[in-house]
């Protein structure tokens, strides 16, 4: 029965079936210390991003690394559909409660990083009620393209970004994708039952 209701979810989320193991890299692994290194490591590294606090964050180490994490891509000068998915995601957060913060993270990565200061996205953050636990990220442009690189695609302009949610889960390696404008009710579903069997 399980199973039947997510496959129905994923139908009505018109989320992609597939979920990975890991993040698969194509290069060799590298010998050495860094031969035994977790492979969501090596995949998403430890790019140097700022979030609105201003504080320097390690993608993987900070944000990522054992924690059930929902990944967007928006820009605080966005008129389409960043408001939109933003205050989504804000929903989200009040559904999720006191597990924001401690095993799970939202980040909302700048499609903008010349124009979305630190100081930028504290005012959009708070503009939604953001609490701890949900990282709006900007930095070095070649830093934030390199971590738009893992989530989806670098892009030639901010309106290019797409309005997709990630979801994943990085102690096992499951990994689903929805939009971010979808129920926040089934958002949360996908968080709570990301490691359900096949589904």
């Amino acid at each position: 029965m399980k199973r039947k209701i997510i496959l129905a979810l994923q139908v009505s989320l018109g989320l992609l079936p597939a979920l990975v193991s890991a993040p698969v890299v194509a290069e060799a692994p590298p010998a050495g210390p860094r031969a035994n290194e977790d492979p969501a490591a090596r995949y998403f590294t430890n790019t140097e991003v700022v979030d609105q606090d201003g504080k320097v964050r390690h993608f993987y180490d900070d944000l990522l690394r054992g924690k059930k994490v929902l990944i967007n891509v928006a820009f605080t000068s966005c008129k389409g559909a960043c408001p939109a998915m933003t205050a989504n995601l804000a929903k989200v957060q009040r559904l999720l409660g006191a597990r924001v913060g401690k095993d799970i993270h939202i980040l909302t990565v700048t499609a903008d990083p010349e124009n979305d200061t630190p100081a930028v996205l504290k005012r959009y953050a708070d503009q939604y009620g953001a609490t701890a636990g949900w990282f709006f990220l900007t930095g070095a442009p070649d830093n934030v393209n390199k971590v738009l690189g893992r989530i989806g695609g670098a892009l030639r302009k901010p309106e290019d970004h797409a309005t997709t949610l990630y979801v994943g889960n990085l102690s096992t390696g499951n990994w689903v994708k929805t939009q971010a404008t979808a129920r926040p009710e089934d958002i949360v579903y996908l968080v709570d039952h990301i490691d359900d069997p096949q589904r």
